[in-house]
């Protein structure tokens, strides 16, 4: 898929989802918001999401998100740039020229059996709190065998985490140990 068809598909995502064009911070995404972004994200281009947020840092509030294809990864950002304008970046990256760790999620991701979208509907009825990122926890390797997403919530005003078992769709217990530092969005964006 070219850009300038994901282009268009961009801004009909961020407007089904509610958010990116009146972006103020993640207090302003309603629950639902990120699932619908999810499944709008998937089904325009194919792929599957490794990684969405809502990225609330002062003067610089996007949407960001990383979709796996078999062939490439699609990632976008979204930034308002004032009520009128909205700026779109998208990069496709060819599997060719992922790093091991991209690799590793887009291996990973194919394996899950619960959607991502639902993973999040289940985190935000939970927390009854918006979730404002979510993706795939860590990528199965020889030292992590769970196969799970982590769900970042904003409740009562603080950022929270859910873990959802990819594959069976219950609640991890303890969602610190699936915690990775370099998220798919985060190896994307430089």
């Amino acid at each position: 898929m070219k850009a300038p068809h994901i282009i268009l598909r961009a801004v009909a995502i961020v407007l089904a989802a509610g958010i990116g064009l009146a972006l103020t911070g993640a207090a302003d995404v309603p629950e639902g918001s990120l699932s619908k972004a999810v499944s709008a994200l998937e089904e325009s281009t194919g792929g599957k999401v490794l990684e969405i947020r809502v990225v609330d840092e002062k003067g610089h509030e996007r949407f960001e998100s990383a979709v796996a294809k078999p062939d490439e990864i699609i990632y976008m950002a979204v930034n308002p740039v004032n009520e009128e304008v909205t700026k779109i970046a998208i990069k496709e990256v060819p599997a060719w020229m992922l790093d091991w760790k991209l690799t590793a999620y887009v291996k990973s991701i194919q394996k899950a059996s619960v959607p991502l979208a639902k993973a999040i509907a289940d985190a935000e009825a939970i927390a009854r709190a918006p979730a404002i990122g979510a993706g795939l926890a860590k990528p199965l390797t020889g030292t992590n065998q769970v196969l799970a997403y982590n769900v970042e919530l904003l409740a009562h005003g603080k950022r929270t985490r859910i873990a959802i078992d990819a594959t069976n769709g219950a609640k991890i217990a303890n969602p610190d140990e699936l915690y990775e530092p370099w998220t798919p969005v985060k190896l994307l964006r430089g």
